[in-house]
């Protein structure tokens, strides 16, 4: 397992990305949920071990936990990179790309809607 999960942030001001020590997370959840029944929102939480600085990370995201495709990025990367140093959290895809409807030609299929992943956009600790 990595020593560090890096965090790529998109439009934070001079913080490209954020390290956290692996070796200090004790479990990663979803946000600020309602309640029971209630939709994930945009926010996955990083509890840490008490004898961590911080208690929570908080990471704000562009889509919501749908399938719980944030969550398997997060833990996906928790789990990569054996012996490693650095692993980094991918970024699931929001809106899947949406090629024009075949009419029988042949050759190239244009898209009409692009690819979106997932950026993260805000980090807070507390």
């Amino acid at each position: 397992m990595a020593k560090f999960l890096k965090i790529p942030l998109t439009g934070v001001a001079n913080t490209p990305e954020q390290l956290v020590s692996i070796d200090q997370i004790v479990s990663v959840v979803p946000g600020n949920v309602a309640g029971p029944g209630a939709n994930p929102t945009t926010k996955t939480r990083i509890f840490l071990n008490a004898a961590a600085a911080f208690d929570t990370i908080e990471v704000t995201h562009t889509a919501a936990l749908v399938a719980g495709d944030v969550l398997k990025a997060f833990n996906s990367a928790l789990a990569a990179n054996p012996g490693g140093v650095v692993s980094t959290l991918g970024s699931p895809v929001q809106t899947a790309q949406v090629p024009l409807a075949q009419s029988g030609g042949q050759g190239r299929q244009p898209i009409t809607t692009a690819q979106v992943n997932v950026t993260y956009t805000a980090i807070a600790f507390s």
